[in-house]
Formats: structure tokens, C-alpha cells, sequence
């Protein structure tokens, strides 16, 4: 699975290129690379150097904090505690509290059923291999994309292939990719 910051590195330079109309010949430029590698970059299908993190971040005139943070975060200030226990040498003992920070607003959640909740850190960047959430076609899916070399591909659901072609995959809308599952045994009220 690609990790966190990597997806954070993605989202932050696909959001600076937009924003600044850029396309992907123009920042390669910036950095001396073929426009693929800067590509590759942005889609996470290859780690960015630490020097071609500080000639963006010299370009857009950031810092490198800003280029490799969350491009979600927000100002809230909410915390979750747990009491929390931890099995050690077969043996469970209850340890410090568990501090969940909701300060980013970057998890979205897929409520399943009231015992199944997928979560997904918000993406607008399509991860290959990886489950997305995404919209298409003025409907939201949770699967795998897959990807042909001309453009087009398909996605699963319920087992069935649902095929696109190349333009129809600009009709594709990345929301998150899934980073955890929760499962619960049975129902609590008031609880998640």
C-alpha cells in the first residue's frame, strides 16, 4: 500500500500544477526531468527526490512543510480517548490512553452496514492497485480501477467488469483511497 505522506506528496503537487495552470511538461521543466518521470511523480508511481522537493517548493514559493503535509488539514481542534489495553508476551494490561485527533479533515467514511465502516483518506489522485472511492458517471463506487495502456479500462462491482473508454475515463472523479476496515462483532448504541 502506498504510504500517507507519498499520498500527501501526490495530492500537493497535482493541486499546485492545477492551481497554477500548469501542465506537466512546464513544472518537468522546473526540475530537468522528461514530463513522464514528473508524472510518474505526481501519481506516485515513483518517489520525488528530497532535491526536487525543495526546487518546487523554491518554485511555488512554499515551504517544504506545505508541499509534503496533509492538503487537508484544518483548523478544528476536536479530540477522541480511549481507554486502551495492549496484549504483551500473551498477557493483556491496560496502557495510556488512545488520542484520536480529528484536527484533519481528510478521513471519509463508507458506512457498509451498521456492523461495517470502510475509511478513506481523501484523494483526487487515482493509486493503482489500490481500492478506491470515487464518482462516475454521477455515481459513487468503491473498487479497483484498472487502467489499459490506450486510456481505458474497467472497475468491478458485485463481480460484474464495468468497461470505459478512454474519454469516458476523464468522467472518473478520485474522492479517497481506503487505508482501514471496521468491523464490529455486534451493534452498541451511540456507537459507531
Amino acid at each position: 500500500m502506498t504510504n500517507i505522506r507519498t499520498l500527501f506528496i501526490c495530492e500537493n503537487l497535482k493541486r499546485l500544477r492545477t492551481s497554477h495552470k500548469l501542465s506537466y511538461t512546464k513544472v518537468a521543466a522546473v526540475l530537468n526531468k522528461t514530463r513522464q518521470a514528473y508524472v510518474n511523480y505526481e501519481k506516485g508511481i515513483r518517489h520525488i527526490t528530497i532535491t526536487d522537493l525543495m526546487m518546487l517548493a523554491e518554485f511555488y514559493n512554499i515551504s517544504l512543510d506545505t508541499l509534503t503535509g496533509n492538503p487537508y488539514q484544518t483548523k478544528s481542534l476536536n479530540e477522541l480517548t480511549f481507554a486502551t489495553y495492549e496484549l504483551t508476551d500473551n498477557e493483556i494490561v491496560k496502557t495510556s490512553p488512545t488520542t484520536i485527533s480529528t484536527i484533519l479533515d481528510d478521513i471519509l467514511i463508507l458506512r457498509q452496514s451498521n456492523y461495517h465502516s470502510d475509511f478513506f483518506l481523501k484523494s483526487n489522485t487515482y493509486h493503482k492497485n489500490e481500492v478506491m472511492l470515487f464518482e462516475y458517471l454521477d455515481k459513487i463506487y468503491q473498487s479497483k480501477v484498472y487502467y489499459q495502456k490506450d486510456g481505458s479500462g474497467f472497475f468491478f462491482i458485485n463481480g460484474d467488469a464495468i468497461p470505459f473508454t478512454k474519454g469516458q475515463a476523464e468522467n472518473i472523479y478520485y474522492l479517497g483511497i481506503q487505508i482501514s476496515t471496521l468491523t464490529k462483532v455486534f451493534n452498541v448504541n451511540n456507537s459507531f
